[in-house]
């Protein structure tokens, strides 16, 4: 059945290796001097290694609430450059098998281009709301922060019920609310003072949000047609390693992020109030923050 999931066009060349540690800072220089490379992928790699030491613990538990098995087939939607993927197929085994999937051609580009893929992982550029997967494809689909930003989420996630098998698991982890957030919060409160009030009052109905209540999240995926929704809170501090990887993150990523990519005239004093206000937070594994999410599982009938 996967082969009815043939790659859609990206750009044609990839950027190179990204696995090992000493070609970061090269895949980084390389991509940053692309102008056709999205934005958003070139922050992902600029802060790569940092980033993925704060959501992999957050992304981990949404895996074992899954429950995966050797030889199962695995959707990861909305992977981006993380590493995401290749935890799955450490889960699923050289029997199973692993498809990335990303809207961006920029990030599946990058990934294709590592050459430390195992052979059971792969990727495709689409949008999994509409993505014409084959019927019962696939045993699990899983999503890091990658299934709140659907034009329809109930569609969307009727289309990902498509491609399990009867009895196939969804699993994926999403912000709760800004103010439960401090990974979140503490950034943005620490630079308001050098943002303009509108802009930090609007963060919160923000999409990176549109999951934050369990009601809305039950009810998209009982309107899409799942079954044995679960909905669990989990708080947990995470950290991206050094005080400057932290500061780093927060400027790039997330509500303060998001903020200051758009408008960046205000970054010098912004980043300069967050770093003041993490390294009052630092220790011995650099500062650590407060991040709540939920812990979502449902079932195909």
């Amino acid at each position: 059945m996967m082969g009815a999931l043939s790659p859609q066009p990206c750009a044609p060349e990839p950027y190179g290796t990204i696995s090992r540690l000493t070609s970061i800072a090269e895949e980084r220089d390389r991509v940053a001097t692309s102008m056709k490379t999205h934005s958003r992928v070139r922050t992902w790699l600029e802060i790569r290694e940092p980033l993925e030491r704060q959501l992999e613990p957050l992304g981990r538990a949404a895996m074992e609430a899954i429950g995966l098995s050797e030889g199962h087939r695995v959707l990861d939607v909305g992977c981006g450059v993380g590493g995401t993927p290749l935890a799955l197929s450490r889960r699923v085994g050289p029997r199973g098998q692993v498809i990335g999937l990303d809207v961006l051609p920029d990030a599946i580009d990058v990934l294709r281009g590592n050459d430390g893929n195992p052979e059971n992982v792969s990727f495709i550029c689409g949008d999994a709301q509409t993505y014409g997967f084959a019927a019962g494809s696939f045993d699990a689909v899983f999503s890091r922060f990658g299934v709140m930003f659907f034009d329809d989420a109930t569609e969307a996630f009727r289309n990902l019920l498509k491609a399990l098998r009867p009895g196939g698991r969804l699993g994926f982890v999403s912000w709760r609310d800004l103010s439960d957030n401090e990974l979140d919060e503490l950034p943005l409160r620490a630079a308001s003072p050098h943002l303009p009030p509108g802009l930090v009052n609007s963060t919160a109905a923000s999409a990176w949000f549109s999951f934050s209540k369990a009601e809305t999240i039950r009810r998209v995926l009982d309107g899409a047609g799942f079954s044995d929704v679960e909905i669990t809170s989990r708080d947990e501090g995470i950290g991206s390693g050094s005080l400057q990887d932290m500061v780093a993150v927060c400027s790039r990523v997330g509500a303060l992020g998001a903020i200051l990519r758009d408008h960046p005239h205000l970054t010098r004093k912004a980043v300069r109030a967050l770093e003041d206000a993490l390294r009052e937070r630092d220790g011995p594994n650099g500062p650590e923050l407060m991040a709540a999410v939920w812990i979502v599982t449902a079932k195909a009938p």
